[in-house]
C-alpha cells in the first residue's frame, strides 16, 4: 500500500531537487528532474522507495516501499523538515 502526501515548496527548483538528495543522502539515490523522478534510500530500520511529482509550488510524494517500523506521518515530517532546512 502506497502512501501520499503533499509539500509545498515555493522556493527554486534546482536548489530542492539538491536538498532531496542530500536527504536521500549517500544511503540512496534519486534520478529524476524538477518534474518528477524517482527515490531510494535504507534507514537502520530498512529501506525505503518512492516518487514525487512537482506541479507548481506543490510537490506530491508517494512512498511505495518503507520499513514496517516507521509510521508514514514520520516519512513525511522528515521530508518537510529536509526541505525547509537552507
Amino acid at each position: 500500500m502506497s502512501n501520499k502526501f503533499k509539500v509545498s515548496y515555493p522556493g527554486d527548483k534546482a536548489e530542492l531537487l539538491d536538498k532531496i538528495r542530500s536527504t536521500v543522502g549517500t544511503k540512496g539515490k534519486l534520478d529524476g528532474n524538477d518534474q518528477q523522478g524517482k527515490f531510494e534510500g535504507s534507514t537502520p530500520v530498512g529501506s525505503f522507495e518512492g516518487s514525487y511529482t512537482i506541479q507548481g509550488d506543490d510537490i506530491n510524494i508517494t512512498i511505495d516501499k518503507k520499513p514496517f517500523l516507521v509510521s508514514n506521518g514520520r516519512i513525511q515530517e522528515e521530508f518537510e523538515k529536509a526541505l525547509k532546512k537552507a
